[in-house]
């Protein structure tokens, strides 16, 4: 890359590579921990807040107290497995969750060894030198050595979101961000030690929130404990009331409370949950909060930066377009002006690389700084040399530049007709302009009379894997609005490459939308397919209309204007290693590598996950029916004790792992998921299903009145058993995926088992049957599910 003569170059020369590795040992990892399940009893002891577990502990003692020892040792040991699978549950989400945080290992720039390297922020020790940039979260604690316009926002730390200007020697937090400028400062503190680590040492704070969905569960998990809290009381006295003995009573009432505890429905939202997220970090796309996995199922529209993200953001400068012709050499010259003292952008990049070899420029001394401006879409720089020759060199979206030229009218005209016609093949334009005067420190006054010196034409190809991702989402349903800050030429070049459906009404500037009355521009949001031209609160209010519609948005950027964008969006995208941290630190969803692709593998994963909950919801729906028929109506209407509390273990037992396993990982459906995540006709289908298998179990137990309770009870909580590998069957595809294959064939031989070992019958108060009786079992079980099997395909 050629760079002009004796450009000012930073001399740091950093720690070297022995200094680095002893402060890394005597002061560990720039990192805060991760949250950790826990080891031994720590993580074994939150079963105890489980009711389902105290429950059984409560009927341990009861036994005990009645002289029931064997029943009060099964109950004890039936406890471990039963909270053992909560705790697995658990241990498996959260692995899941850390296993794909520690996937995402954001970088910085550092000095060591005399160079400035990129290396990831965990390996930053004390008294590094770091390099900070427009847009960067500051990694670690430290004091400013030098900067250059230097602003920075600490609401992370302060909650105030004015900006705090920073000068050289003062400290700054990790945490924080840059809003502009750029700086040299040295590290102080690390990880754990720094002010932003203490706060998240004291606030142990939750991994995300919880969506709109999750609250629901859990209300209605609450409002369920509540009535069935109620219900066990009433039995408890009801049976108490009847003559019946206390402790006998309580065996009763708290049978049905096991029953009726639907805990597996939260358990196993957060389950596929985390297993979605998980999936999805092993191909380059981390979720930062489990709900997104949820929503990303229900996504209505895409709104997306075009630099960057549809295309590659690897600029190549084509062409340089000098005015008059004969100035070339003048304008490469002012062209390196404008470029910053250290390069980092792509596209001053791309000018360095172009620049000749043989360009011979002065000692040159930066004197003022002027940052980009959003309205003009330009920056300046003022510069001194050893002579005492004074410059300014602005670049800039072309029509910013203009406004700052003596140009005639003429003139101008003729270069926006250039640029319209550049645009249009598809090319990223920047304005140059510059003068050679007096310098005041007055930005208004040093960028005025200046004179047009050229276009740089760059080219930034459209992404090879866009085109095909695009096509998808728009098949599946998904509308896509390019939403970017370029010319209306090349956004409408890069959509008809891409194949982006649009029509002439639905192209926009930003200037347009300013012009338009507040219910037009909510119009103009809803038709528009292409915005161009817009600035980030522009951005902003498109995202926010569109979710005021009603419908579900997420928005793909990777740039610091992209971020109030992204931040809004029901989920904000990040895309590629290159983002800036104000993007991936807004972002719900981060994509590590630059393909489109994984925002439509992120949707599909998404719809998927909420079609498999919504069958094993539907599975738990009929399971838990019978259930609780069979363990609340019997000794209300005096028929006998039908299902005692080590069967409602058995069941517990049962039902864990079906939920778990067997729905998470089929083929979901390829639609846009519904609000609901179980139609309420599938409900009513699941609850039929239920209560065909409790009249049945409950009408073989009653008619048989001749054999003992545990024949009759034997029959009746077999036809149950059997029927739940009917229920399974309705919720799975005709097509049987191994999975499974593994779990019917478990669920028969396990059933057989149950009622033909005598050692386990006894333990669980059963009697061995004949063959035929539980071949009979198995055939009206699973057939009480055959009526709801052909109600929902006649609905769907």
């Amino acid at each position: 890359m050629s760079t002009p003569l004796n450009r000012p170059k930073e001399t740091l020369q950093g720690l070297t590579h022995v200094e680095v590795v002893a402060l890394r040992k005597k002061f560990g990892k720039n990192e805060v921990p991760l949250s950790s399940f826990g080891s031994g009893f720590l993580g074994y002891f939150r079963v105890f807040k489980d009711p389902m577990g105290l429950m059984i502990l409560a009927l341990a003692f009861i036994y005990f107290f009645l002289g029931e020892k064997k029943d009060a040792v099964i109950m004890l040991i039936a406890f471990i497995p039963v909270s053992a699978i909560d705790v697995f549950l658990e241990w498996r989400a959260e692995r899941a969750l850390n296993a794909f945080k520690r996937t995402f290992q954001a970088t910085t720039k550092v000095f060591r060894d005399g160079t400035l390297k990129e290396i990831h922020i965990q390996d930053l020790v004390p008294q590094d030198w770091v390099a900070l940039e427009q847009g960067q979260t500051i990694p670690a604690d430290g004091f400013l050595h030098s900067s250059s316009n230097l602003s920075i926002s600490e609401a992370m730390l302060t909650g105030e979101s004015i900006p705090v200007s920073k000068g050289d020697k003062s400290e700054i937090f990790a945490g924080t961000l840059v809003l502009t400028g750029r700086a040299v400062f040295r590290v102080s503190s690390t990880g754990i030690h720094t002010k932003f680590g203490k706060v998240i040492e004291l606030l142990k704070s939750n991994d995300d929130g919880k969506s709109p969905l999750q609250k629901k569960i859990n209300h209605l998990v609450v409002q369920v404990l509540k009535i069935a809290g109620v219900l066990v009381v009433a039995l408890f006295f009801l049976e108490w009331t009847r003559g019946k003995p206390l402790l006998d009573s309580f065996l009763v009432a708290l049978t049905f409370g096991m029953a009726s505890v639907p805990e597996e429905f939260p358990l196993v939202f957060t389950l596929y949950l985390s297993l979605g997220a998980w999936r999805l970090a092993k191909n380059g796309v981390l979720v930062k909060a489990l709900p997104s996995v949820e929503t990303l199922g229900s996504v209505d529209v895409i709104c997306t930066d075009k630099t960057g993200t549809l295309t590659e953001g690897k600029f190549q400068l084509d062409e340089m377009i000098s005015f008059p012709i004969q100035n070339l050499d003048q304008c490469w010259k002012f062209a390196i002006l404008a470029c910053e003292p250290v390069v980092v952008d792509a596209m001053e990049v791309a000018i360095m690389e172009k620049a000749p070899g043989n360009m011979e420029i002065r000692s040159w001394q930066l004197v003022y700084d002027y940052e980009f401006e959003s309205d003009g879409k330009h920056m300046s720089h003022a510069w001194r040399n050893a002579d005492g020759e004074t410059r300014v060199a602005m670049k800039g979206a072309i029509e910013g530049v203009l406004a700052h030229c003596l140009d005639s009218a003429d003139v101008k005209s003729k270069i926006i007709e250039l640029s319209e016609r550049l645009s249009s093949r598809g090319l990223r334009l920047l304005g140059l302009a510059g003068k050679t005067s007096e310098i005041s420190g007055n930005r208004i006054r040093d960028e005025s009379g200046l004179n047009f010196l050229g276009i740089m034409a760059f080219s930034d190809p459209v992404r090879a894997s866009a085109r095909k991702a695009i096509a998808a989402c728009q098949a599946g349903g998904v509308s896509i609005k390019i939403v970017t800050g370029d010319h209306p030429f090349t956004a409408r070049s890069v959509a008809d490459q891409l194949g982006i459906v649009y029509s002439r009404d639905s192209l926009y500037t930003g200037s347009a939308l300013m012009k338009l009355t507040e219910d037009q521009r909510k119009d103009a949001f809803r038709r528009g397919k292409i915005f161009s031209r817009v600035s980030p609160e522009q951005k902003y209010d498109l995202v926010r209309s569109l979710k005021n519609d009603g419908m579900v948005v997420a928005m793909i950027g990777d740039g610091v204007n992209d971020a109030p964008a992204m931040q809004i969006a029901d989920i904000g995208i990040s895309m590629g290693e290159h983002a800036t941290d104000a993007a991936r630190g807004t972002a719900k969803m981060v994509l590590t590598q630059s393909d489109f692709n994984g925002v439509v593998d992120a949707i599909s994963e998404g719809r998927r996950i909420f079609s498999n909950l919504g069958k094993s919801f539907s599975y738990l729906i009929a399971f838990h029916v019978p259930v609780v028929f069979l363990s609340f109506f019997p000794p209300i209407f005096k028929m006998g004790e039908l299902l005692m509390p080590i069967h409602i273990v058995l069941l517990e037992l049962i039902v864990h792992p079906v939920s778990a396993f067997t729905f998470e990982n089929l083929s979901g459906s390829v639609t846009k998921a519904n609000s609901e995540i179980i139609h309420k006709k599938k409900v009513i289908t699941s609850v039929i299903s239920g209560i065909l298998v409790s009249l049945i179990a409950l009408g073989l137990f009653m008619l048989n009145e001749k054999l003992t309770i545990e024949k009759r009870r034997t029959i009746a909580v077999a036809t149950v058993l059997f029927g739940n590998i009917g229920f399974v069957l309705l919720e799975t595809p005709p097509i049987f995926t191994r999975r499974l294959g593994i779990t019917i064939t478990l669920l028969f031989f396990s059933n057989l088992l149950i009622f033909k070992v005598p050692f386990i019958a006894s333990y669980l108060h059963f009697s061995n049957i004949p063959i035929n009786t539980v071949i009979f079992c198995m055939i009206f079980g699973m057939l009480a599910s055959v009526p709801s099997w052909f109600i929902r395909r006649k609905i769907s």
